[in-house]
């Protein structure tokens, strides 16, 4: 009997080892697979481990170049794509008001879009490529340094310093949409070439500064320019092969105008985009007018619209920071992480990048409805790719809608706008 009783006891114990095992291994069946990342994921993943950007470009074996350098490559200024080619990874809001001269535009959000701008261009795989953002916290030169390696290319380098260093070392080149704004708001326009030329026609108001002649004797030509070394003013000539303005624009950034811009696309493209031509001194009979801009009629309610398109005032935001009224959405556009970090109280966070990876409607769902609406970020650059790409991309009405296009330190933990 006490026999039995242990056999019985010894085949209740092997019955639940059995049993045991069984769940256990059935548990480590079912357990998911782990998500592989993608590209993008790892390195914010890379930037969630607390790397900054220049170690995340250093462990992917880049070269990072300083301002001498870019200075030394860039030569006379011009686009030469069989030599080297600077891209500008920002949005295009941010590259057409400002890039480093040559530059082309390859955001790292649209890459598939305007990565055919390099076959265009004939730029063979091993032809030096310079990337360059919005400076040290800026991942998207990374981004599409990577992207271009991936596609073959070899001779890549990253100015890490980017748009920030350059802006105070130098002048930028400016596109079209940006050049047109200005001339809108009366902006200084100088032709660099030479006035026989200047005067068979140029943009209206423009003043002639040819490069040969101010080059030997400047007085004349500086008695034609305000006193004020802050004066805005555009410098343009024959188009992308014409280094005259540039040869301008340098002499003028060593006077002490920090101001100056050069529109590189210059009267070749003004006139293609169907903008108004004048003869010199003569008013002309016809002259096509410039076709006006869409302005967002928004029910403004209590916000202050800023001086560009679909931007806020940047004062009135300040007054938004530690509270608003319930109309007024603030919508932070940053990485989750970012937002998490530090983000104004009551903000939302719809990142930017879903516009790209999961398409409009991911984006237009989370819009809350009937309120008036504020993108930001860290610098102006992805709200504004939020507001143009709903815009352009996504033709969504935009009324009510807005963005920030400041820079905003969120290191104290708080909200400062500068």
């Amino acid at each position: 009997m006490k026999f039995k009783k242990i056999l019985a006891l010894f085949m209740a114990c092997v019955v639940l080892a059995l049993f045991g095992c069984a769940g256990a291994e059935k548990q480590q069946v079912a357990k998911p697979e782990a998500k592989q990342e993608t590209k993008q994921e790892a390195n914010q993943s890379g930037e969630s481990k607390g790397k900054t950007v220049k170690q995340i470009v250093e462990e992917a074996k880049f070269q990072i170049v300083d301002y001498d350098y870019v200075k030394g490559k860039l030569g006379d200024k011009l686009r030469k794509f069989n030599q080297l080619v600077v891209i500008d990874a920002r949005p295009e809001l941010k590259y057409d008001s400002g890039h480093i001269p040559s530059a082309i535009n390859i955001p790292d959000t649209k890459f598939d879009k305007f990565y055919p701008q390099l076959e265009q261009f004939k730029v063979t795989k091993d032809t030096e490529i310079i990337v360059y953002c919005g400076g040290y916290d800026c991942i998207k030169s990374y981004n599409v340094a990577k992207l271009l390696r991936d596609k073959g290319y070899t001779n890549l380098k990253i100015y890490l310093a980017g748009d920030p260093e350059y802006a105070t070392k130098s002048f930028f080149e400016i596109s079209t949409p940006y050049a047109q704004k200005l001339h809108k708001e009366g902006v200084l326009f100088i032709d660099a070439r030479p006035e026989n030329v200047y005067k068979k026609g140029t943009i209206p108001g423009a003043i002639n500064i040819p490069d040969t002649k101010f080059s030997i004797n400047q007085e004349p030509y500086l008695k034609l320019l305000p006193e004020d070394k802050n004066t805005k003013m555009v410098v343009f000539c024959g188009g992308y092969a014409c280094i005259k303005s540039h040869i301008v624009a340098d002499i003028l950034y060593d006077k002490g105008y920090k101001n100056v811009m050069v529109y590189s696309a210059g009267e070749p493209e003004w006139k293609e985009k169907g903008l108004p031509i004048v003869i010199p001194g003569q008013e002309a009979a016809q002259v096509k007018k410039e076709e006006a801009k869409q302005e967002v009629k928004a029910d403004t309610g209590a916000i202050k619209p800023g001086k560009d398109e679909g931007t806020v005032d940047k004062e009135f935001f300040k007054t938004l920071i530690d509270s608003r009224p319930d109309n007024i959405v603030i919508i932070d556009v940053r990485t989750p992480a970012e937002f998490q970090n530090a983000h104004v109280k009551g903000a939302i966070n719809i990142p930017v990048d879903d516009i790209y990876k999961k398409g409009c409607d991911s984006i237009v769902s989370r819009l809350p409805k009937d309120k008036n609406i504020i993108f930001m970020c860290a610098t102006g650059a992805r709200a504004g790719e939020m507001w143009f790409g709903l815009k352009d991309d996504c033709k969504y009405d935009m009324k009510n809608i807005y963005f920030l296009d400041a820079k905003v330190d969120y290191s104290s933990g708080n909200c400062v706008i500068k």
